[in-house]
């Protein structure tokens, strides 16, 4: 079904395709196409994907190109970046002529000829000049739009609602008396940090934190729970935001994300009773976390032993 291109009529998960990059596990050949795929047939109409990401965007433009057939371009939105392009402060850009070369070359890898959005990616992270100032990013994100190479653009961030912390909640009236129409909220599993298995080596979590998470995920599955299904549903059963970014990188991922969000909605149909023990479970992991709930790191860290900000 062809998707309103002067609108976001977004679905409420979409497809976060980070992991295409290789950036968790090896992506086997096979998975991105079934995990695409099988997201479209379920009605998730939205792809989110960055330069930043390895080979994201390459593979995810090939295998939208190789539905096309059944999927035309009309029936989804993607959404890139712009900005960041690397793990170290080296490797952020935001100057005018890089950014218009990034949406050019993100064209090109994705197989299109115009983005429905672009972020500026990580803008926590840089000076705030060179987002908004007379020759920041955003304007020229502007003179893009209006040449018709995207649709909307807007600003990126990440692991702001989600089990550890859920400080964009704070903010949302403020994004909205400025007139932002569409807020996201990206990675409900903070990067791989929800997770039964620890995050990638990458990840800018200190060794603490890492530690502190670990500790939640053994007390959620000695209590019959996984830690991921419960950060996923605790991100979806919030209605502060539009829609919820969620990386996948196979089919099974796919149908787990889609089932969790069902329980969620029957839930507030009054379907589905909420179990109580799960939400007493969510507290008792916050409490687990102290100091940590509510941290924020620095992107790259400043040092990989990172101390916390006490409140």
């Amino acid at each position: 079904m062809p998707v309103d291109q002067d609108k976001f009529e977004v679905s409420k998960i979409l497809f976060g395709a980070l992991p295409f990059g290789g950036v968790y596990d090896e992506i086997e050949k096979s998975s991105p196409f079934e995990a695409v795929s099988r997201a479209l047939e379920l009605g998730i109409n939205a792809f989110d994907t960055s330069p930043y990401y390895g080979d994201s965007e390459q593979i995810l433009g090939s295998v939208l190109s190789s539905l096309s057939d059944k999927y035309p371009r009309s029936h989804y939105y993607i959404i890139t970046k712009v900005g960041r392009y690397g793990l170290n402060k080296q490797d952020f850009d935001y100057s005018p002529k890089r950014a218009r070369e990034s949406v050019e070359e993100s064209c090109r890898r994705l197989k299109t000829d115009y983005l429905d959005v672009v972020y500026a990616h990580d803008v926590e992270f840089v000076d705030i000049d060179e987002v908004v100032g007379n020759c920041g990013v955003l304007v020229e994100l502007f003179k893009l739009k209006k040449e018709g190479k995207l649709n909307m653009l807007g600003l990126a961030s990440y692991s702001h609602y989600c089990l550890q912390n859920t400080l964009l909640s704070n903010y949302i009236p403020k994004f909205k008396s400025f007139g932002v129409k569409y807020l996201m909220n990206a990675s409900p599993l903070s990067m791989g940090l929800l997770t039964e298995t620890a995050p990638p080596q990458w990840h800018p979590a200190p060794a603490k934190l890492r530690s502190v998470i670990s500790k939640c995920a053994s007390y959620a599955k000695e209590n019959g729970f996984n830690i991921s299904k419960l950060a996923i549903q605790f991100s979806l059963e919030w209605d502060g935001t539009d829609s919820t970014v969620i990386g996948l990188s196979n089919r099974k991922q796919v149908e787990e994300a889609i089932a969790w969000f069902n329980e969620v909605l029957a839930r507030k149909r009054g379907e589905k009773n909420a179990d109580m023990i799960e939400r007493i479970i969510v507290q008792e992991i916050q409490k687990i976390m102290g100091d940590w709930l509510n941290w924020c790191w620095e992107s790259p860290p400043t040092t990989i032993s990172s101390t916390i900000n006490h409140k």
